[in-house]
């Protein structure tokens, strides 16, 4: 499958008001199905620069603009070939700006690559490089140039892991065996453990405004696992309960720095033990 291929296999959404600036726009540009196709066309040109061939990014875009798209700014890494697209959607239409503008986001799971400098052999890797597949973000504008066979030119563009686009680090992980018997005050070589339903989350955050800090936790039991999403919205209760502990009632602005989701251990059951 090549990359207007994987683009066009993949679903587009809008935010309510694009998508009903497309329905009012009816045909034409601006319209539903002028305004996706010009949303993926930018992004199968992205995907075919990330690939290697840069032809079709360099014809709708200022150098510029085609750089910062494809080299994150102030880091050490780029998005290595064979991105996978997994989300596409227009977030922004508005016809009567000047000069028009189409705001396309879409994300994307895929590797980072370092550039250069690459380290020398035996130093360490770039700072925030992981080989490990993740979660990346584009971001992308469109202006409306309004002549040619394509009027919609790239004005400027950028990419993230997800981390960094929703402002906080997100780990899940097991329980250790360690952490369950400090957990459980159990005496170490006490019986099998294996996972359980229940995951706690543990969450960092602040409130910048009135420089405080601090931490909240919630279990909460789910199969499946919760995903980012869903852990993200169920630790706020949590959050809110410690912020107005702590501050009292007020107009608090709590944002999040991590969040972890830890699966808790338990004891096997007679059924699970492997005689």
């Amino acid at each position: 499958m090549n990359e207007f291929e994987m683009v066009e296999t993949a679903g587009l959404d809008a935010y309510p008001a694009a998508a009903a600036t497309m329905t009012e726009a009816g045909g034409g540009w601006f319209g539903t199905v002028m305004a996706g196709k010009a949303a993926r066309l930018a992004v199968a040109a992205w995907a075919t620069a990330v690939n290697g061939d840069g032809t079709l990014l360099a014809s709708i875009a200022d150098d510029d603009a085609a750089h910062w798209l494809l080299n994150p700014v102030r880091k050490a890494w780029a998005i290595a070939a064979g991105p996978l697209l997994t989300e596409l959607t227009i977030w922004k239409l508005e016809p009567a700006a000047e000069p028009a503008e189409l705001g396309v986001i879409w994300r994307f799971t895929g590797r980072q690559r370092p550039v250069e400098p690459k380290p020398e052999p035996g130093l360490a890797l770039p700072r925030g490089w992981t080989n490990d597949e993740q979660i990346f973000v584009g971001n992308m504008t469109l202006g409306f140039i309004g002549s040619g066979a394509w009027p919609w030119r790239l004005s400027h563009g950028h990419v993230a892991t997800l981390d960094d686009y929703l402002g906080y680090t997100f780990v899940s992980r097991f329980e250790t065996a360690q952490e369950y018997r400090r957990r459980t005050r159990t005496p170490a070589g006490d019986g099998v453990l294996v996972p359980t339903d229940t995951y706690l989350l543990d969450a960092g955050f602040a409130d910048h405004d009135v420089k405080w800090g601090s931490s909240a936790q919630l279990e909460v039991s789910s199969e499946p696992a919760p995903t980012r999403e869903e852990a993200e919205k169920l630790i706020w209760s949590a959050i809110w309960a410690e912020t107005r502990r702590a501050l009292g009632d007020g107009d608090w602005r709590p944002s999040l720095s991590s969040l972890f989701m830890i699966r808790l251990l338990g004891p096997a059951a007679a059924g699970d033990m492997v005689g």
